[in-house]
């Protein structure tokens, strides 16, 4: 699988005890697709010698949002059906089914001055309209230069793991946006 990867901020390194809570707003669901990706963060997080800490204790506050929709969107009007209507082409057949992208963003705050640290948005596009299956590949994604030394965008290639469920990172390699 690939997935392209952004990355804004401001260049800093992480300060002080590295500790971090992920807080969620009242508006944000609770469900399996959350559980799944505050677990993978977690640990990915873990890796590099962060520690989850309650939200009034942690010098980092991250904020995790996600989706997955139709990676395509068309509008016909009744009367306007062909493609000399303003340049809008028919929707086609498409023997493989709907295209869909899947998308994370992470954003990293100072917990003392509510400064935005970084952000860091993974997408990747398919034609699986389950939210919970790119889960594993977004999150690995989003760590593969962590801690993210530069900001820009990134490919990541990935494959599957040893490990069930867990992806592992092939190649990353910049690209202009």
């Amino acid at each position: 699988m690939t997935t392209d990867v952004q990355v804004s901020g401001t260049p800093v390194v992480l300060q002080g005890e590295r500790t971090y809570a992920i807080v969620q707003t009242p508006s944000q669901e609770t469900g399996a697709a959350r559980e799944q990706y505050e677990a993978l963060i977690h640990s990915e997080l873990g890796n590099y010698g962060l520690v989850d800490r309650a939200a009034k204790h942690a010098n980092y506050m991250l904020s995790l949002a996600y989706d997955t929709r139709p990676a395509a969107v068309g509008v016909m009007a009744g009367d306007c059906a062909d493609s000399a209507c303003n340049g809008v082409a028919k929707p086609g057949f498409s023997l493989f089914g709907r295209e869909y992208q899947h998308s994370m963003t992470l954003r990293l705050f100072d917990a003392a001055t509510g400064k935005e640290v970084y952000k860091v948005t993974a997408t990747s596009h398919d034609r699986n309209a389950d939210a919970l299956h790119p889960i594993p590949w977004l999150v690995k994604s989003a760590f593969a230069q962590f801690p993210f030394a530069g900001y820009g965008s990134w490919r990541v290639k990935l494959r599957n793991g040893e490990a069930a469920g867990r992806p592992e990172v092939v190649t990353v390699k910049q690209i202009d946006k």
